[in-house]
């Protein structure tokens, strides 16, 4: 097949890579192109210029949008979100007949829940930030656009480069939160492998899957975990609440599953692990 990757950032480049083992003709959009491998077709595209975008090859099956915002408030997000959608339903309408199917990687933000509530596809949406209703919305471009639409919710990404809490953990700002912290979290590369798979399942893929790992966990096991990891102190615990966190709710990803999907890294010991001993890079 012919696949189109648009805002081919680390996490559709390794999709990219694994579309193309299997023998995928497969093409990056990103501004700047010359940092994707060579085993991509690799095209210079500012998707947020004024003025059209390049032709899409009429052959094109697939189609995987995973944007990444210019600036993390609410119109760097329109920018990169919602414009981008929309001028890319209206491209695909256009120039690309043989479509089977957009993938966009949206994420968890939307979705509802608090108080360690499960949450799956059918907690309603419930966007608490300014952003992640942003999100939201380009969901809603994409799904009533008419063409056939798969939204991948993700949870909290992580993996080579992405360190947050393990920075956190060896710099000595982490502390163990104050009252309940459930978190949720996909390694890159099972988010990457999320796509390809979803990608394979031609007719039978759904509108919505949630994409997170088998072991939701509340945050001071990770720090602890973590800091054990590293041969460094427990984190200290806080005093007093967070004053900006996440949602304290806890995300399942049976549904995916149920289409045969498995993930390599099934919880955060595993995932963290691998990212301790560099077992991957992350795509510039």
């Amino acid at each position: 097949m012919k696949i189109l990757l648009i805002s081919c950032g680390d996490v559709a480049t390794e999709a990219g890579l694994r579309f193309a083992a299997l023998g995928h003709e497969v093409t990056g959009w990103r501004r700047n192109s010359s940092k994707l491998p060579e085993t991509l077709h690799r095209q210079d595209v500012d998707l947020q210029a004024e003025g059209p975008w390049p032709r899409i090859d009429p052959e094109t099956r697939i189609a995987v949008l995973t944007p990444v915002p210019s600036s993390r408030d609410v119109p760097g997000y329109e920018r990169a979100y919602l414009q981008v959608a929309r001028k890319l339903v209206a491209a695909l309408k256009e120039q690309a007949p043989e479509l089977q199917r957009i993938i966009y990687v949206s994420s968890t933000a939307v979705s509802g829940g608090e108080n360690g509530d499960w949450v799956d596809e059918s907690t309603p949406a419930e966007p608490n930030r300014e952003t992640s209703v942003v999100l939201a919305r380009t969901e809603q471009v994409l799904v009533e656009s008419g063409l056939p639409v798969t939204v991948l919710r993700a949870s909290g990404i992580y993996g080579p480069g992405r360190n947050h809490l393990i920075t956190q953990v060896r710099n000595g700002t982490a502390q163990l939160p104050f009252g309940s912290h459930w978190t949720n979290r996909i390694h890159r590369d099972d988010l990457a492998g999320a796509i390809v798979h979803v990608a394979g399942l031609g007719d039978l893929a759904e509108q919505l899957y949630l994409v997170t790992d088998n072991e939701p966990a509340q945050l001071e096991e990770v720090f602890t975990f973590l800091a054990g990891e590293l041969d460094l102190p427990t984190p200290p615990a806080a005093t007093e609440p967070s004053v900006r966190r996440a949602a304290d709710r806890r995300i399942a990803n049976s549904k995916l599953l149920s289409t045969g999907f498995t993930l390599a890294f099934p919880g955060y010991r595993e995932g963290y692990r691998s990212v301790l001993a560099g077992e991957s890079t992350r795509h510039p």
